[in-house]
């Protein structure tokens, strides 16, 4: 049994063409431009702190050119038009552009064989690695200790900011490539970057669900009470002397191509073709082993997994895996409906914090989630005559990995971010025209 996944191909094949990420200082994809002005804000130096989001991350690793592409890079080269300055990111050399290593599409999918997804990605080489491991057994990544503007670090969640060792002995690589020794939190690291800063960007809490999400529900979420006090902590901290910045909020995950891509139906209605009295699968969900039913969700990562289902020898071997009471799909590859209602709701309240804090700082707050919901609309996100959907390679918004950003995917954020500053500090910063910034791309 293989999963299906549905493209239109012709559309496909149009979206592999993509340019390499432009200059910054875009043409304002809303028209013509104001006058630039900085408003009631200072943008001379410009910190950003957040998770991968912030750092760059795509197609599953951080490399050169998704650094570059990051949208504080794209944030900091719009701000230099009201008076921003140089803004120094962790970079991969040239020589070591590939960084941890990422994913690449080497061939259009089959769309007669669906499961030739899974075939028609590759992995690049890590480029950047010095030897040695983390605690976790995380390769060792090129040190970068020099001051810092991005400071964005895949993986960290809030819960994580006051974690002694969080970057060798816990073993998050990106973390410890930055911190200058083993007992520096990121908190501490943050504080040491902001030596100067008039301007700040905050993307954090993302981790905090996404963890719970990726695991199947194995893994909890990060408390409330522990998400308040850390993250109140380090607005605080950004706040210092009345610093002025932006909060972003924690987008809905479940509407990621990772989680909307590989759906129940789609891999029930591929097993109907063989066995047409195959109504559901059989999963343990949190409660027990049942049927599926609306809401339970599967994982992009996990497409190998889904395709044993039906399997006599996968899984418990005690029947046809994930079709069988006595053989069910494990817990960790469905996120199901009560673990969604779970996690949703604790997003709810992250962001409440996360609202809270800004309100009480005088911060402007983005909520990307209504951007969100117009890529999963039937029209999408139209800009400059392109239209940008969140659909699975083809939308041009979500990365391989599906969960993080193409070039282009992190231009609209960065634009949607603008917004928000403009309003709230009455400048005018112009905005990037996404179409010049590349969509996923095909890769020979």
């Amino acid at each position: 049994m293989c999963y299906t996944v549905r493209f239109r191909w012709g559309l496909f094949l149009t979206m592999l063409v993509g340019m390499v990420a432009c200059k910054n200082n875009d043409i304002d994809p809303t028209g013509p431009a104001s006058t630039p002005s900085k408003g009631n804000a200072d943008f001379t130096k410009y910190v950003a702190v957040g998770n991968s989001l912030t750092a760059g991350y795509a197609d599953g690793g951080l490399y050169r050119e998704s650094q570059l592409n990051s949208y504080p890079s794209i944030l900091a080269g719009q701000f230099k038009t009201v008076g921003g300055g140089d803004f120094i990111q962790p970079l991969f050399s040239e020589a070591q552009a590939a960084g941890s290593g990422y994913l690449k599409l080497i061939r259009v999918p089959d769309p007669a064989n669906p499961a030739s997804l899974i075939t028609s990605l590759a992995q690049v080489a890590p480029g950047a690695g010095r030897g040695g491991t983390t605690g976790s057994g995380s390769p060792l990544l090129t040190k970068f200790t020099t001051p810092n503007q991005n400071l964005g670090v895949p993986g960290i969640r809030v819960a994580d900011l006051l974690r002694v060792g969080y970057g060798s002995t816990e073993g998050n690589q990106y973390f410890e490539r930055l911190a200058a020794n083993q007992s520096t939190t990121y908190f501490q690291y943050v504080s040491d970057n902001l030596n100067g800063a008039t301007f700040y960007s905050c993307w954090l809490g993302n981790n905090d669900a996404l963890q719970y999400a990726t695991s199947g529900g194995i893994l909890a979420p990060t408390a409330t009470d522990l998400f308040t006090t850390n993250f109140t902590a380090v607005m605080n901290k950004l706040a210092e002397g009345g610093r002025k910045g932006v909060v972003i909020g924690i987008p809905n995950i479940v509407a990621t191509p990772y989680f909307s891509t590989i759906t129940v139906p789609l891999v029930v209605a591929q097993i109907k073709v063989a066995n047409p009295a195959v109504s559901a699968l059989v999963i343990q969900s949190a409660n027990g082993v049942r049927p599926t039913q609306a809401g339970d969700l599967l994982m992009l990562s996990n497409a190998l997994e889904y395709s044993k289902i039906g399997s006599t020898t996968a899984g418990t071997a005690k029947g046809p895996y994930g079709l069988s009471t006595t053989n069910p799909l494990p817990n960790q590859f469905v996120l199901d409906a009560d673990e969604v209602a779970l996690m949703n709701g604790r997003i709810a309240e992250f962001n409440g914090v996360m609202k809270a804090q800004a309100d009480a700082k005088g911060a402007a707050y983005l909520d990307p989630n209504p951007t969100l919901t117009q890529l999963s609309s039937a029209t999408g996100l139209v800009q400059n005559g392109i239209t940008y959907t969140g659909n699975f390679i083809q939308g041009g918004v979500y990365s391989l990995d599906g969960i993080h950003l193409t070039p282009a995917g992190y231009a609209l954020i960065a634009n949607e971010i603008i917004k928000s500053i403009n309003t709230k500090y009455s400048s005018t910063i112009p905005q990037v025209n996404p179409g010049n910034y590349r969509r996923v791309l095909l890769q020979q």
